[in-house]
């Protein structure tokens, strides 16, 4: 991804400390909104201040189409040795980057169900669905009918590689089961982030642990020596562009905005900082178990060997391979959740717009 040039290094050695030396050395304030300087309009205060709609690729089209297939892979293990990380903070630190690896991420999800299609398994499926018909319409008629259709004496092998993946599945499906609605929040601000995602309940760990921070992470922009300085560095620029009368954006303003550029990655670079410090122990779990997710899987595979397929064999496979795309998931979902972090807008340059400030 871009990465913009360094313009002022006396603006980030401002900002070096970060928006954590800034919260201990003062207090957040409020600032209503229509009273907002250049700078506080790039953050905010509020979780809605930093609510904001990340550009996003349609994957029914050809360039997310393209970005799929550079996530599909020959397996799940191909997958797991392939699974996007978190990349370098100075590749994500504005919204617009963060957007283009959210869509990497979201691409990466889409491909999962084509590492393994299986489609000889829904066959067996639909057969031995149909063979457990004609024998029940047999048996109703009186007719002859298999009395062994329905024994796989591998059966309890099946069962007991099923009820390791369980070990893992139940304490997710229990935890989902533990929401926190909007309309329980008698936070004003909790309330309307939570909606503005048109969610009727949201997982309460998760909430518990990271609403805090994020509302807290929101708060500090006003207060930072980066929102400061930004709006040090900006008021000359506007004041000379309006005395100047300028029409379109010239070189030293534009050079001006990509500096206060500078300044905002920095402080972003040690708000996700902070923020993936949070998520990191989240995705580290995850990532552990989808490996014994894929052995339990081939572990069925292995015990059905070069036998006929049966419902035993059938229901396993699907539960394991159901099992192995769920933690992939969740490690995709953990990756995404990075995109939550309230990220300070790009100061625009104007660059060869009508100039309007």
């Amino acid at each position: 991804m871009k990465r913009f040039i360094l313009f002022c290094l006396a603006a980030l050695a401002l900002t070096a400390a970060g928006p954590r030396a800034d919260a201990q050395n003062a207090k957040p304030f409020f600032v209503p909104e229509s009273e907002r300087n250049f700078a506080q309009k790039l953050g905010g205060y509020s979780e809605m201040d930093y609510y904001w709609n990340e550009p996003a690729l349609n994957f029914d089209k050809k360039a997310g189409k393209a970005l799929i297939e550079e996530y599909v892979f020959q397996s799940y293990d191909e997958a797991f040795e392939n699974l996007p990380t978190i990349p370098d903070l100075s590749e994500i630190d504005t919204r617009e980057e963060l957007a283009e690896w959210l869509n990497r991420v979201r691409a990466a999800d889409w491909a999962l169900t084509r590492q393994e299609p299986r489609e000889d398994v829904q066959a067996g499926k639909k057969r031995l669905a149909d063979a457990m018909m004609d024998n029940a319409k047999r048996a109703a008629k009186g007719l002859p009918y298999d009395t062994e259709l329905h024994f796989d004496p591998k059966a309890k092998l099946y069962d007991a590689i099923l009820k390791k993946i369980r070990v893992y599945t139940d304490p997710v499906y229990k935890e989902s089961q533990t929401t926190v609605s909007p309309f329980s929040q008698s936070d004003p601000g909790y309330k309307d982030f939570l909606l503005s995602f048109q969610l009727v309940g949201t997982n309460k760990t998760i909430f518990n642990e990271f609403a805090p921070l994020r509302k807290q992470l929101c708060h500090e922009w006003f207060a930072s020596s980066a929102c400061k300085k930004v709006a040090q560095m900006d008021a000359p620029l506007v004041e000379r562009a309006r005395a100047e009368g300028v029409r379109r954006a010239p070189d030293w303003f534009i050079e001006g905005r990509k500096a206060e550029q500078e300044v905002v990655a920095a402080y972003n670079q040690q708000v996700l900082k902070r923020w993936i410090q949070r998520v990191k122990p989240h995705l580290e779990k995850e990532k552990a178990i989808i490996p014994k997710m894929i052995a339990c899987l081939r572990e069925v595979e292995a015990v059905r060997g070069d036998d006929e397929m049966t419902n035993e064999y059938v229901n396993a496979q699907l539960q394991a391979t159901s099992s192995v795309e769920l933690f992939f998931r969740r490690y995709y979902d953990w990756l995404e959740f990075i995109g939550s972090a309230p990220l300070i807008q790009t100061p625009p340059t104007l660059e060869g717009q009508k100039f309007k400030l």
